[in-house]
């Protein structure tokens, strides 16, 4: 399950360009807060704890308990806009959640025990069609990760949505078929080119000086038919 992280914010009351330089110069991000029906929330958080939290990834599956006003309320970012110089966070979307809120996030795959796999042991590739799966989760469930386990996997095998280990309140938005996330294929051939049999060389060899042999040959007729002339 995803983790609750907590950060403060205090409430922007100015808007504008002019407003959002003055927050970012005193070393806050602009942001806002919205969804459950309720009205906007222009918010100001610490830059250096949004760059923490997006720096240990998963920003954006992870639930925010945000501290407004003394108040607290649950989201999850679902935009973050950065600098295109300096590549820092300049402003972040929040999304209001409900306890019982479902909400439809891309999650990353991670397969492990791939040492126990005798398809990838005989030199067998993984094959990842999906490294996210998008899923419906509800707010207080979000898994961080889905995984899938390789034990035991012979090249040819399929690893299918089926195989991931979902609680029954989270679903995959492809709904119609157990789709494919990964294969074990077999490995890539490379063909080498075949040595030549020995004492090809050397005919190969005496062939090309008895052509040039006969070409000077030729030649030399050529410039006697001449002088004769």
């Amino acid at each position: 399950m995803s983790k609750e992280t907590n950060l403060d914010a205090e409430i922007r009351a100015e808007s504008g360009k002019s407003a959002v330089k003055k927050v970012l110069a005193a070393g806050k991000i602009p942001s806002v807060i919205y969804g459950l029906g309720e009205d906007s929330l222009n918010i100001a958080l610490d830059k250096i704890s949004v760059q923490k939290e997006i720096n240990s990834g998963g920003f954006l599956t992870r639930i925010i308990s945000l501290n407004i006003a003394g108040k607290k309320s649950l989201a999850i970012p679902r935009d973050v806009q950065f600098d295109p110089l300096s590549d820092q966070p300049i402003h972040v979307d929040f999304l209001r959640l409900a306890e019982d809120s479902k909400i439809t996030l891309d999650i990353p795959t991670r397969f492990i025990n791939e040492e126990s796999s005798p398809g990838l042991k005989r030199g067998g590739v993984l094959n990842v069609n999906r490294r996210t799966v998008q899923l419906s989760c509800p707010a207080n469930n979000i898994p961080e990760e889905i995984v899938f386990d390789l034990d035991g996997l012979e090249i040819g095998d399929t690893i299918r949505i089926s195989a991931a280990n979902l609680s029954s309140d989270i679903t995959p938005t492809i709904s119609d078929r157990d789709f494919t996330v990964a294969s074990v294929a077999a490995p890539t051939v490379v063909k080498e080119p075949e040595a030549p049999v020995e004492g090809e060389e050397e005919a190969a060899a005496e062939g090309a000086e008895t052509s040039d042999d006969a070409k000077e040959a030729s030649t030399d007729d050529a410039k006697k038919e001449e002088n004769k002339d």
